[in-house]
């Protein structure tokens, strides 16, 4: 298939419905949802993060990089897979009915590619009314890959925070991050990649507290990922990480848990107890 998926029945063509939950057929893949918690400093959940998870036609789970990487060279087919995964984790946070708020990743492939059509406007914020969302609900994690087109790509987030969205710059230190990026336009929050609380631990912290003091300068709160044991949580809070995230706060859980998500991850007493691995 070389077509874009334009059209609302281009991608119902694509959707089904198993065990309550929506997911996407695209070739011989499988896309499906999971939900990872992000947690204020107290524990407390503020947020969760739709994690698409993609297998193939024998079930296996694929490495989503690495999907990624192959589908570089064919756009179309990485902006349609990242249109499918919006709407199935659109679709299926709708239904788990909690008033927290949803991360959806973007890659700027599909962010140019939606400037261009006119869709934020015409499809996606509709789309986000008609599940009884809000877009202040909604916080748009710019996935960090290179682009020929840096200006066009910094315009076409502005539009996104016109409508109402919230910004999100994801895995800020490695691949496409910039710091110029951020700088053109305010993200609301700055997600801090795994690799540098890594750095951090082993004894080399500048690179994390550059971002935690980025983040101050421009007014955006702090996400630290990759928070997977005490330490990591302790050092995680001395970096000044507004939020966090990682296996030791939450586990992505999918859409059957996130009916009970704030019964099953962290907030059972509304006093921040974190959601440990059993």
């Amino acid at each position: 298939m070389d077509k874009i998926l334009r059209t609302r029945d281009d991608i119902e063509n694509h959707l089904l419905k198993e065990e309550g939950q929506y997911v996407a057929v695209y070739q011989d893949l499988v896309l499906k949802s999971t939900f990872q918690p992000i947690v204020k400093r107290d524990g407390v959940i503020f947020a969760y993060e739709a994690l698409m998870r993609i297998y193939n036609s024998d079930g296996l789970l694929l490495n989503n990089g690495d999907l990624i990487n192959y589908y570089r060279g064919h756009p179309v087919h990485l902006i349609n897979i990242d249109r499918l995964a919006r709407v199935i984790h659109l679709r299926n946070f709708s239904s788990s009915q909690t008033s927290t708020k949803l991360f959806i990743n973007m890659m700027p492939v599909t962010i140019l590619f939606c400037e261009d059509e006119g869709l934020v406007d015409s499809i996606f914020l509709p789309r986000i009314y008609e599940l009884g969302l809000n877009p202040a609900q909604i916080y748009v994690e710019i996935l960090e890959h290179h682009t020929d087109d840096d200006e066009a790509l910094t315009k076409a987030i502005r539009h996104l925070k016109q409508a109402g969205l919230n910004i999100v710059i994801d895995d800020f230190g490695v691949e496409g991050s910039s710091e110029r990026r951020a700088r053109h336009v305010y993200p609301n929050i700055i997600k801090a990649d795994a690799s540098l609380l890594v750095d951090y631990l082993q004894g080399n912290p500048e690179p994390l507290l550059k971002v935690s003091t980025l983040c101050r300068e421009l007014n955006a709160k702090f996400i630290i990922e990759g928070v997977e044991n005490l330490k990591g949580y302790h050092a995680a809070i001395s970096a000044g990480a507004d939020y966090l995230q990682g296996y030791y706060v939450g586990f992505p859980r999918g859409i059957n848990v996130a009916n009970q998500l704030t019964a099953k991850s962290g907030q059972t007493d509304n006093k921040g107890n974190i959601d440990q691995p059993n």
